[in-house]
């Protein structure tokens, strides 16, 4: 970042009258060459300043962003009447935190950089060779603010990615929002079933329930209750797309109790070999174990545990790939 040398540089001007005179004093006693060596210098300082301020403008930007981000987190996650759409809103507001925090990470690294160089040019206001650093021809540039070249054009991207970013999160939030009002409508209808209502079904009544609800995304029920030799399939049915989903169906009049990790080892051993699955699932009015859940993400195997069989029931956001489904709330 080179400054350009014409003619003559004006010395810099102090809000105060005794600092001005001051300073020109000191520097009407150096030779011209270090005289004009040091207001270079002075510019430079401003320069580096002025980039320094501008990335801590950004810093504080990405911190007020931050902070909208922890708020609505924080509100998402507890507000009732954001159940129906916590889960898409939780996970974009976690994505763009981690952007948020990869910006902070670069606005840090340009302000710490800054604020070596400045340190480096107010240290060579005072060296004997500082106008050396400044000939006549202008072709030499070992001024320390060289390390700043890219510095601005940083700022200029990181700004308009974060602008970006907000407007992007301000539409995502309304969309959000509107998703939410549209699902609780959904609530009030027929079609909507409460989770209270699931809890107090008995099992063979759950499974019909599950197979209801598939039919109400469209698909065509093959089979709605289980059996003794059911190998693990309580309902079968055909999506929308074609696809074959089989689901065990594991209800309990204790809602806040786990499902053991046991039947989903045996729904894996036999959705697919036995009954021909494409879609695997596990349906449930309870939550399950950690190895349970951790043994059906490795298998593929879906998890509408009750807080997807609430979305699911309650507020008619299907829980299967939306190319299988007819979503009743979207």
């Amino acid at each position: 970042m080179k400054i350009v040398k014409r003619e003559s540089i004006r010395p810099p001007k102090f809000g105060d009258k005794a600092l001005n005179k001051k300073f020109g004093a000191v520097i009407a006693g150096l030779s011209d060459n270090d005289a004009q060596a040091v207001l270079f210098r002075y510019v430079e300082v401003q320069v580096a300043l002025k980039l320094r301020h501008r990335w801590l403008a950004h810093a504080q930007d990405i911190a007020a962003a931050a902070g909208q981000n922890d708020k609505w987190f924080k509100t998402i996650a507890e507000g009732a009447g954001w159940v129906s759409i916590a889960d898409e809103a939780l996970e974009y507001i976690r994505s763009d935190q981690t952007q948020l925090d990869k910006e902070g990470l670069l606005a840090r690294a340009h302000i710490a950089l800054c604020d070596k160089v400045i340190a480096e040019l107010v240290e060579s206001l005072t060296s004997p060779s500082l106008a050396e650093a400044y000939t006549a021809d202008g072709t030499r540039d070992d001024s320390p603010l060289r390390h700043l070249q890219t510095s601005a054009a940083a700022a200029d991207g990181a700004e308009k990615r974060l602008g970006a970013a907000n407007e992007a999160w301000n539409a995502a939030m309304d969309e959000f929002s509107e998703q939410a009002r549209v699902r609780h409508t959904y609530a009030g209808t027929d079609g909507s079933v409460t989770i209270e209502y699931l809890d107090a079904l008995s099992a063979d009544m759950f499974e019909e329930m599950t197979a209801w609800l598939l039919q109400r995304d469209g698909c065509e029920v093959v089979r709605k209750r289980g059996g003794p030799n059911d190998q693990g399939a309580d309902v079968i049915a055909l999506t929308v797309a074609g696809q074959r989903v089989v689901l065990q169906c594991k209800h309990s009049r204790r809602p806040k109790s786990r499902v053991d990790p046991r039947c989903v080892r045996e729904l894996n051993g036999t959705a697919r070999q036995e009954h021909g699955a494409d879609i695997v699932g596990i349906i449930t009015n309870r939550t399950l174990s950690d190895s349970a859940q951790s043994f059906a993400a490795r298998h593929r195997i879906h998890v509408i545990d009750r807080r997807v069989l609430q979305r699911w029931a309650t507020y008619g956001v299907s829980w299967l790939p939306s190319e299988n489904s007819a979503s009743a709330s979207t």
